[in-house]
């Protein structure tokens, strides 16, 4: 068995009169690797009318289900369309399960763009998300997509883990009032130094280290520690007492900051214009705004400026607004489950003591819920164990013994 290649068998039930083509889902490593290969690419569906092309849906698919979906059709359509030709009366249905349910879908997009073949109907149980919305909404008239509880897969795709994966490094920073009280006085911290850093070279030294003032300012919330100026043999130093002098001050508001190697000495400017010389003892004394050159001043000042607007736009776009925005980039494409959705639930049961038909204390219903709903990942205990077939069928065992209880009831009901 190749990459791209799943498992397959197409059978004829004489009893129910259809073909019913079957696709497994993953099992192997190798189809499992064609799950895995999940970039979008481009895949258009062309509606026939009457033998006529009337529509044209554009849109994406998953890559490796294309692909396999691609390899099932050169194989089938030979026979299948040799099988419809002797049985003119017979329908085809495509089934498939996990990775086979995508497949599948797909398949009968491209089967019923065969005028042989535009009777073509898709089963899908638990399908994962292979299909941009415009070519999933397109396929409600022929494919039943079957989600069971709280079956991740069909909401798992490369957009939604990002936003899922997003939202816990948030959260995990902003869920807690005290974080977020520290977050602000690390965003603070990281402005001074990163505004002192610009600002050694034009002030201080003709050959000092300098660094981008976009370059900490920007991101307070991905670092995880304040980028710190390294020494240089020949250049200038801030040593730990000048750095534990921003810490101890982070709402002092500085406009120019200076460094004097051979002094040890920072020297602070303000926006008031008044000047700070802080030694390496911790001593400050007060200077006019005449002992600073005015040129420097200005370029600090308006540097300032632009880094403070910098810093409150992230601040303020940054926090809980992100855990309502979806963190998705353009270039990713949102994958979702084709065709109409049927989620099967489980309910306590309101009956405290079931009949005699019934196994179980809980009530199965099945809604037809929007696409929507599987754009995020939602995550549960049996999340993983509800994706498998087994779950599927207890599942609509328990739905068929309701079924049938309930026809009991009406029958009874209508002899009375």
């Amino acid at each position: 068995m190749q990459l791209m290649q799943p498992s397959f068998v197409l059978v004829r039930d004489q009893k129910a009169k259809c073909f019913l083509l079957f696709i497994r889902g993953a099992i192997s490593p190798r189809e499992r690797l064609t799950a895995a290969s999940s970039v979008e690419v481009p895949f258009h569906h062309i509606v026939l009318n009457e033998g006529q092309i009337d529509n044209v849906i554009l849109g994406y698919a998953h890559c490796g289900m294309l692909a396999a979906a691609r390899w099932i059709s050169n194989l089938v359509m030979p026979p299948l369309r040799n099988a419809v030709r002797e049985f003119p009366d017979y329908q085809i249905k495509v089934i498939g399960h996990s990775m086979g349910a995508g497949i599948g879908a797909i398949l009968t997009y491209i089967l019923r763009e065969h005028y042989d073949f535009t009777s073509c109907t898709c089963l899908a149980f638990g399908p994962a998300a292979c299909m941009t919305w415009e070519l999933a909404e397109s396929g409600k008239d022929f494919i039943t997509s079957l989600v069971n509880r709280d079956d991740v897969v069909p909401a798992l795709s490369k957009v939604a883990m990002e936003s899922l994966r997003s939202e816990v490094m948030v959260s995990s920073k902003l869920d807690d009032p005290q974080d977020e009280a520290h977050l602000g006085l690390f965003a603070k911290i990281s402005q001074r130094v990163a505004f002192a850093k610009s600002h050694m070279l034009s002030i201080s030294h003709s050959t000092g280290k300098t660094a981008d003032p976009d370059s900490s300012i920007s991101e307070p919330l991905l670092k995880e520690a304040v980028e710190i100026t390294q020494p240089e043999e020949n250049g200038l130093k801030i040593d730990c007492i000048h750095e534990a002098y921003f810490v101890a001050n982070p709402e002092q508001d500085l406009s120019a900051v200076s460094v004097d190697a051979s002094a040890e000495r920072v020297i602070l400017v303000n926006n008031d214009g008044d000047v700070s010389v802080e030694s390496a003892a911790g001593s400050a004394v007060s200077a006019s705004q005449g002992d600073v050159e005015s040129n420097a001043t200005l370029d600090s000042e308006q540097a300032s400026s632009t880094a403070k607007e910098e810093a409150s736009q992230n601040l303020n776009g940054s926090g809980k607004e992100k855990q309502k925005e979806s963190p998705s980039a353009p270039a990713l494409r949102q994958l979702f489950p084709p065709g109409r959705i049927i989620h099967m639930v489980a309910q306590p049961s309101p009956d405290p003591n079931p009949g005699e038909g019934t196994s179980s204390k809980e009530a199965i219903s099945i809604y037809e819920t929007p696409r929507d709903l599987y754009g995020r990942i939602r995550l549960a205990p049996n999340m993983i164990d509800e994706h498998y077939m087994p779950s599927y069928i207890s599942t609509m065992e328990l739905l068929l013994e309701q079924l049938q209880s309930d026809n009991i009831v009406s029958r009874a009901s209508d002899d009375l």
